[in-house]
């Protein structure tokens, strides 16, 4: 038997959430059910649930920094997060917490029950909670590979790149063999990258974590309204995953040296910040920042650069046209090439021509 303890201002979901809990009461206990941040933390010192059921949005206190506080004092009791799609901007908090996994309003019966026993798996696993998880467990038919998740997320633990890859696609293969089944699966599929997030934020520093962006994954994995979209984001979402152990590319001091020699090689064509984040696999804004730190300039600096070096050659060298020239070079239209031709130069493109000419002895 274990405890349940229900955080939510809304008595809607407070009654939806206790009538499925009475349904399996051989199982679950209800121990009490608090309307706002500062009454779970009471309730919870008190009665010590082996899980919470928590709303993010409460009064006085929000679910978040409530589950902060009750996590701090008891470690091992499971509380789950019972939030909105549009609430996943505070994923990265709740793996900082340790928190242990989402429900999705509204959710069914069955995911609850879902989420509440894998959660007291994972945590049986640990020798954290003590109970018969398999006389619960037996009670459910279900198809998701728990078995294999725990298999992947263990294998985090061990950085062996081939044995996560080989579970990772394994996991894929499952997805893609149950396709049809992906929307029943949605909350399952959230709940194992969340779990796989919170496990890289023990082997991997903050600043290679946040390149996954995992909380956008789960956003859109949340909203998307067809399997082959929730098959998507996920299939895009452990491609990333994957770069960040294959050869610790991530880590390495030359990773910028390749982004460099990517405009290099590329100025002339639309090159954007969030190109290059999709090609490298990198979050933008880290991205950004790590060329400025590696180079001492900015990436936009760099591809105007290089854009304006080729100009110069060609207006040297050639008869075309400005405007040519200017499309040749990468830039949209004729006044953008000429305002920043004029801002790294000081000088106008006709100027360059006319002292190509002097050169070369027009």
């Amino acid at each position: 038997m274990y405890t349940v303890l229900i955080a939510d201002d809304e008595i809607i979901e407070r009654n939806y959430l206790k009538s499925v809990l009475k349904k399996h009461s051989d199982e679950f206990t209800l121990v009490g059910e608090a309307t706002n941040g500062e009454q779970v933390i009471n309730i919870a010192f008190q009665k010590k649930p082996n899980i919470i059921i928590m709303d993010i949005n409460m009064p006085l206190q929000s679910g978040l920094i409530a589950a902060k506080t009750i996590k701090t004092k008891f470690h091992n009791t499971i509380i789950i997060l019972n939030s909105a799609y549009s609430e996943f901007k505070f994923a990265q908090q709740a793996i900082h917490y340790d928190l242990d996994a989402y429900l999705l309003k509204p959710a069914s019966e069955k995911e609850i029950l879902d989420t509440m026993i894998n959660s007291l798996h994972r945590k049986c696993l640990k020798g954290q909670v003590i109970g018969d998880y398999c006389n619960i467990s037996n009670t459910l038919n279900n198809k998701y590979p728990y078995t294999l998740v725990d298999r992947l997320i263990n294998s985090i633990f061990t950085e062996d790149f081939e044995l996560i890859r080989f579970n990772t696609l394994n996991y894929l293969d499952f997805l893609n063999s149950q396709q049809h089944n992906l929307e029943e699966y949605r909350l399952h599929i959230v709940n194992t990258i969340f779990s796989i997030m919170r496990s890289l934020k023990k082997v991997l520093p903050d600043d290679i974590q946040s390149l996954l962006n995992g909380d956008e994954y789960l956003q859109k994995i949340s909203k998307s309204q067809y399997w082959y979209d929730i098959l998507a984001v996920t299939e895009d979402f452990f491609r990333q995953f994957l770069f960040l152990f294959s050869g610790n590319l991530s880590l390495s001091s030359n990773f910028t040296d390749m982004v460099e020699k990517y405009i290099e090689e590329n100025f002339e064509k639309q090159i954007s910040l969030d190109m290059l984040a999709e090609i490298f696999h990198f979050n933008p804004s880290y991205l950004s920042r790590k060329f400025y730190q590696d180079k001492g300039y900015t990436i936009n600096e760099f591809l105007n650069q290089k854009r304006i070096d080729y100009a110069i050659y060609l207006l040297k060298n050639s008869s075309l046209l400005v405007k040519d020239i200017s499309r040749n070079c990468g830039f949209t239209n004729v006044s953008h090439f000429n305002r920043s031709f004029k801002k790294v130069t000081g000088k106008q493109p006709s100027q360059i021509r006319l002292e190509g000419n002097v050169e070369n002895g027009h």
